[in-house]
C-alpha cells in the first residue's frame, strides 16, 4: 500500500489521487519504492524547487561538506527565506520608503556562518529511529532541540483553522491507506523549555515573537533518507502576510508585525 511522507496537504493529496496502489512512498510528488533517494543531501535539496536556494545558503556558510555528512537536516524552505527578506525589507521601508527590495544575496555570509548550523543535527534521526517519547539533541551551532513525531489523522493547517474541531473532509484516513508519520522539531530559545502551547502563550505572544519563547514546527516533508543523511523540511507558508503564525522565518528573524508595513 502507499505510504505517504507528509508534504503539505494539497500536494500530498495530488500525489495520492494520481498514483495506484503499491508498496510505494511519495517524495516530492513522485512515487518511490522506499523513502530513500539515490542522491546526496545537497543534491536532493537542490532538486526541489522549495529548497534549492537553501543549498546556496549552506554553501556560503561553508557547510556543503557538512550537510553531505552523517547528519539530519531540518531544512528551511524558499518560503522561510522569502519571509525573512520580506520582514527585513519592511523594517528598512519604515526608515526609508525608497529602500530597494532584498534578495538572497543580501543575507550576509557572516549571518549565514553564525546561524545555518541551527538546521543541522549530527546523526540520523527520522520517525523509525526516534523513540516514541522523542529525543533531546543539539544543533551544530549549539541550540537545544527536541525532535519527535506523531501519527495524526488531521492537518491543523487546514482542518483546525477557524473552528474547534477538524472538518471531516480533511482527515487523512479518507484519502490515504496509511496515516502519515509527521516529524516535529522544538527549538529552545530562552533559558527554559516551554513544552506546551499554554506555556508558550503565557508570554502573551501566540506568534512566538518573544525571543525567550520556544518555536515548535511540524514538517512539510518528513523522513527522506539520502545517500548521506536524513532530510526534513520545515512547514512552509506562502508570500502573503496572512501566513499562519507557525510558518518559519529564516533564523526566526523578525516578528509578526514585520510581515506588513
Amino acid at each position: 500500500m502507499k505510504k505517504y511522507l507528509y508534504r503539505g496537504f494539497a500536494l500530498v493529496l495530488a500525489a495520492a489521487f494520481l498514483t495506484s496502489c503499491g508498496d510505494d512512498y511519495i517524495i516530492g510528488g513522485e512515487t518511490n519504492p522506499t523513502n530513500k533517494v539515490d542522491m546526496t543531501t545537497a543534491e536532493f535539496l537542490q532538486s526541489m524547487e522549495e529548497t534549492k536556494q537553501v543549498v546556496a545558503l549552506f554553501e556560503r556558510a561553508g557547510m556543503k561538506d557538512v550537510i553531505n555528512g552523517n547528519v539530519t537536516i531540518i531544512s528551511p524552505s524558499q518560503w522561510s527565506i522569502n519571509r525573512y527578506l520580506r520582514r527585513k525589507h519592511n523594517i528598512e521601508l519604515r526608515n526609508d520608503p525608497n529602500a530597494p527590495e532584498l534578495s538572497i544575496s543580501d543575507i550576509s555570509d557572516e549571518e549565514l556562518k553564525q546561524n545555518m548550523g541551527m538546521y543541522v543535527i549530527q546523526g540520523n534521526y527520522w520517525s523509525e529511529t526516534i523513540q516514541a517519547e522523542g529525543k533531546l539533541l543539539k544543533t551544530l551551532n549549539g541550540m537545544d532541540v527536541f525532535i519527535s513525531y506523531d501519527e495524526t489523522n488531521t492537518d491543523p493547517g487546514t482542518a483546525w483553522d477557524g473552528g474547534g474541531s477538524p472538518w471531516w473532509g480533511y482527515q487523512y484516513s479518507r484519502f490515504f491507506q496509511t496515516i502519515p508519520k509527521i516529524v516535529h522539531i522544538h527549538y529552545k530559545r530562552g533559558d527554559n523549555w516551554e513544552w506546551t502551547g499554554e506555556e508558550r502563550s503565557a508570554f502573551g505572544d501566540r506568534y512566538g515573537d518573544n525571543p525567550e519563547c520556544d518555536h515548535v514546527y511540524r514538517m512539510y516533508l518528513s523522513d527522506v533518507l539520502t545517500k548521506t543523511g536524513v532530510v526534513h523540511i520545515l512547514y512552509e507558508g506562502d508570500y502573503n502576510y496572512s501566513d499562519h503564525y507557525y510558518y518559519h522565518s529564516l533564523f526566526f528573524f523578525g516578528t509578526r508585525n514585520d510581515d506588513t508595513l
